[in-house]
């Protein structure tokens, strides 16, 4: 049962990102860094703006968010499920690199929910290959199984995973568009909008609380630069080879957008997050110039119908059974929104005024931007028996007057064609007749 569950809400997941594909240009005038960057409204599964989303990257730590998945597919109790930190777990650490700290924590035992805010809030590549570990069976290459077998799962055919942490390897790739795909499945698991989002974490044994790398929602972290107050969560991601890398969410007037911003290039010297500059300014970009407005109220006709079963040839329009929006560039030309409706060819009476009829696709320069269903605009009456019988018989005399003109039409073309074959059959003999006479 679990894991059909789990096979549906992937097929939702697939299903929302091919719909949330958009050719529409936003006009999105902001001057990007990032290599590759993805940028979907949520709600509506609108891509806004995208650059080389589908460009094969490294993905760094933002890897962790796959992590985070195949371990909250195998563990339920988070909170109750210990795990031991041995030597061997940790015996592929690169000591530079980005840990919680359970080095110092040999011996001792951990829940996976203390692992998961140690994997997620300072990025840590020893929580990391412990939770893989664990889940694993004593085998990393088992987890990194699952993980490639998720994505493959999810639809991201561009997309290899090579280690849990996402340190550099040349066979561990992903592209903006899939590492979107990826988080959006993430954001419907257990408890990581919360942990991805918190700032600081104290792990039972620990004497310190352990810190986000994600600046953007931590007031106090490199002196509040980068802090955005709209900002939820998510990853944060860097090494030498892929630069700096973010994935965020934003959430403003009732929007949320997903951005996904890989390769910022990086160099210590200048010490520049420009992967959380672009994210910011996308998000003020977006929530400024993108709105989600009225394209057709209920009080719109966007199509007819004609109506069966009534006393005369009566059309029925169709309005939307609700205010038909979508997301929209400030100031979109109208002229450029278009319909396609998909309705019967007729329906029949009696009809109830507000029953669904049908649905229309609403386009914006050739792109579909929203689908909503049509109803009918008023009540209308089926014909009496004496009127339909009224009606019947005024359709068989029409119908019998048609066939005796076409009877009549079809004689007289008849008698014609016999007359001009007859005439052309005696010419054909006087000339052969005058033929023979001059020879």
């Amino acid at each position: 049962m679990k894991r059909l569950l789990s096979v549906c809400i992937a097929l939702f997941v697939i299903a929302l990102t091919v719909t949330s594909v958009s050719a529409l240009d936003y006009g999105c005038n902001v001057e990007t860094v990032g290599d590759g960057i993805y940028l979907e409204e949520l709600n509506t599964g609108i891509v806004v703006f995208e650059k080389n989303a589908d460009v094969k990257m490294n993905p760094a730590s933002t890897t962790k968010i796959m992590t985070y998945i195949i371990v909250s597919e195998k563990v339920s109790d988070f909170a109750a499920t210990k795990v031991e930190i041995t030597e061997d777990a940790l015996s592929t650490l690169d000591p530079e690199s980005s840990v919680m700290g359970l080095k110092d924590h040999i011996g001792e035992s951990f829940s996976i929910k203390d692992l998961l805010y140690g994997l997620m809030l300072p990025s840590g590549n020893d929580a990391a290959l412990v939770l893989a570990t664990y889940v694993g069976n004593g085998d990393i290459s088992a987890f990194v199984d699952l993980m490639n077998a998720k994505a493959s799962e999810l639809g991201c055919t561009n997309t290899h995973f090579n280690n849990p942490h996402g340190l550099y390897d040349a066979n561990h790739y992903s592209t903006p568009r899939d590492m979107a795909t990826i988080t959006k499945r993430a954001l419907t698991v257990k408890d990581f909008s919360e942990i991805s989002n918190t700032v600081k974490y104290t792990p039972e044994g620990f004497d310190k609380p352990i810190v986000t790398t994600n600046y953007m929602i931590d007031k106090d972290g490199h002196n509040g630069d980068y802090y955005y107050p709209y900002a939820k969560g998510i990853k944060t991601g860097f090494t030498d080879e892929a630069g700096r890398c973010l994935i965020s969410t934003a959430e403003k007037d009732g929007y949320t957008y997903l951005c996904v911003d890989l390769g910022a290039a990086y160099t210590f010297e200048e010490d520049v997050n420009y992967a959380m500059k672009d994210s910011a300014n996308l998000y003020d970009w977006a929530f400024g110039n993108i709105s989600s407005q009225v394209v057709f109220p209920t009080t719109s006709v966007v199509a007819n119908i004609a109506v069966d079963n009534t006393k005369d040839n009566t059309t029925l329009d169709l309005v939307p059974k609700d205010d038909i929006k979508a997301l929209l560039p400030t100031g979109y030309k109208t002229e450029l929104i278009t319909t396609q409706a998909d309705i019967p060819d007729s329906v029949s009476a009696p009809v109830n005024q507000g029953s669904v009829i049908g649905t229309v696709d609403v386009y914006y320069d050739g792109t579909k931007i929203a689908t909503a269903e049509l109803c009918a605009s008023a009540n209308i009456d089926g014909a009496t028996k004496s009127e339909q019988q009224a009606k019947a018989d005024t359709e068989n005399t029409i119908k019998f007057v048609l066939i005796i003109v076409f009877a009549v039409a079809t004689v007289i073309i008849a008698v014609i064609v016999i007359l001009v074959v007859k005439k052309a059959r005696r010419k054909k003999r006087e000339v052969q007749r005058h033929r023979r006479r001059y020879y």
